[in-house]
């Protein structure tokens, strides 16, 4: 059994009685309360699950919205309004996932009436209707490529190891690759300011005899290598110093005979897509996940093998670029072990090793409506749930949300043909908090960084600088707030002042007069994104 505040009275103090026991059971249409203009009353949490209530319920539903529009839904405290509102309501939405404040959701569940029912959390339902839901990271600089090393395969004595050897690395700056392991001792795999790539001459563009490490510290004449026993694989964290583009020559070695050679090219916090064309118009990039350098030795070659749904995809380093991201600019930290590639504080980019696990926050973004599809699925949710409580209603709702998905089928063709006009070198967003996840995966552009990665976040001088150089770096030729912010608006607004880029707002969680519905928002937005970063 479960407890229930019910509204007694509600005059000018707006008085609340105590709790009554409940056993929450969802009322059927003989209990559904009609509003005085006859229809009965839903309530939701915000503008957008608002309209596409609207939408769905049509001339049955009477529709409000907790949030008011141009109200940030993460902050938005309760009111003695929404009490009221809440105390007459015959269904609820929430979007849930966590956009909402709990004192909001709990201010919902505690005054909904009894025949009401639970409050239906959208966004935890959608994908029963073929909607998708992202995971939130929870550092946008560690959402990169997990790049390691394997041998698959096998040649002579299986229980003999090959040895992957750094041959030659060439780069603006400086380039390591090495193994965090227990403890938070580091080896070193590969070093491009090695001992003896220094004595030869200069730290980049060095060449060496490869052989494995002793201790973590390199010899005179090494660059660095890496032994792995046939079948095996190891993560790694690479560090890149400068911007830029960067190759890494490598040999296979079993048992002192080269079997394999090849060469990994990084574009390292510049236009990816750029440094592939210099590879060739056939070229890649590799932008993601897990993947390993690979010496396959039974065809004595060297790959790049990647994790796909459908099984390991392989690339031909040749012909790709691994991409190492703006957003992987990091301050290099305090411990000693760290010295050879820097002094505490310094920045370069990081690849992180990939058994340190995805960095994520732990919890689904909530901002699922920035892909069309995703509220296509949020119709359908509120239609069968209006249904089985106003059954009287059900083929209204059904019509209703199949003409309300032929608009969102035609809205999704325009959204796509105004993206797809975009350069692949114009496509990179930056932004004021990470509310855009949905909006980049779903339409092919790419988050480069945000101010925070939730409102209410105050962004440190390590953020800023990365902002900072992404926009220098990438020639971003515009960034973007969110309508009506303010404080991380402002942070983003002084970045982009100092970069000399223009600043444009988006609608992210509300929606306002200029943009009264959802299909406005999504227009308005793409019009925004294409028309700036177009140049």
């Amino acid at each position: 059994m479960k407890r229930r505040s019910a509204l007694k009275a509600f005059g000018a103090l707006g008085l609340l009685a105590t709790t009554s026991c409940s056993g929450g059971a969802r009322g059927s249409a003989a209990q559904v309360r009609r509003s005085e203009s006859g229809r009965v009353n839903v309530v939701v949490t915000t503008p957008i699950l608002a309209d596409v209530a609207r939408r769905v319920g049509g001339d049955h539903v009477s529709v409000t919205s907790l949030v008011p529009s141009g109200a940030d839904p993460h902050s938005h405290e309760p009111s003695l309004r929404n009490i009221r509102d809440l105390a007459y309501a015959d269904l609820a939405f929430t979007n849930g996932m966590l956009l909402e404040q709990q004192k909001l959701l709990r201010t919902v569940s505690a005054n909904l009436p009894d025949a009401a029912g639970d409050p239906i959390p959208v966004a935890e339902n959608i994908e029963k209707y073929g909607g998708v839901l992202r995971p939130m990271t929870e550092d946008l600089s560690l959402d990169t490529v997990w790049l390691g090393m394997r041998v698959e395969g096998s040649v002579g004595d299986q229980d003999g190891s090959v040895t992957l050897e750094t041959t030659a690395i060439t780069g603006p700056g400086r380039t390591a690759a090495f193994v965090t392991e227990t403890f938070g001792r580091v080896t070193r795999v590969a070093d491009s300011a090695a001992e003896g790539a220094r004595r030869g001459g200069g730290t980049h563009g060095s060449r060496g005899s490869a052989k494995v490490f002793a201790e973590g510290e390199p010899t005179v004449g090494q660059l660095g290598a890496m032994e792995l026993p046939q079948q095996a694989h190891t993560h790694l964290s690479w560090a890149f110093t400068e911007p830029g583009r960067y190759s890494m020559e490598l040999r296979a070695v079993f048992r002192g005979e080269t079997i394999a050679t090849g060469v990994v090219h990084f574009a390292v916090g510049i236009d990816a897509n750029r440094a592939a064309l210099a590879l060739g118009p056939d070229a890649q990039v590799l932008d993601g996940g897990h993947a390993d350098i690979t010496a396959d030795v039974a065809r004595r070659v060297i790959v790049l093998r990647a994790d796909a749904e459908n099984g390991p995809r392989e690339y031909d380093p040749a012909s790709t670029v691994v991409v190492v991201p703006a957003k992987a600019l990091q301050e290099l930290p305090g411990g000693s072990q760290y010295r050879f590639l820097g002094r505490p504080g310094d920045q370069m980019y990081l690849l992180a090793q990939a058994v340190l696990g995805k960095h994520v926050h732990g919890d689904i973004d909530p901002h699922f409506w920035h892909a069309v599809p995703n509220v296509k699925a949020a119709a359908q949710v509120m239609r069968d749930h209006m249904a089985k409580v106003f059954s009287e209603y059900a083929s209204a709702f059904q019509a209703n949300a199949h003409d309300y998905s032929e608009r969102l089928d035609r809205l999704e063709q325009e959204l796509r043909a105004a993206y797809g006009s975009l350069p692949e070198s114009r496509r990179d967003l930056i932004t004021a908090h990470d509310g855009y996840g949905y909006l980049a995966e779903h339409y092919g552009l790419k988050v480069e960084g945000f101010v925070a990665p939730v409102p209410g976040t105050e962004p440190g001088l390590q953020q800023r600088q990365r902002l900072a150089r992404a926009i220098r770096d990438l020639h971003i030729p515009a960034v973007f707030v969110d309508k009506g912010t303010t404080g991380r608006g402002n942070v983003l607004q002084q970045v982009a002042d100092d970069a000399g880029v223009r600043v444009a707002q988006l609608y992210s969680d509300t929606l306002d007069a200029e943009a009264p519905n959802y299909e406005d928002m999504m227009r308005h937005n793409a019009r925004t994104i294409t028309d700036h970063l177009r140049g």
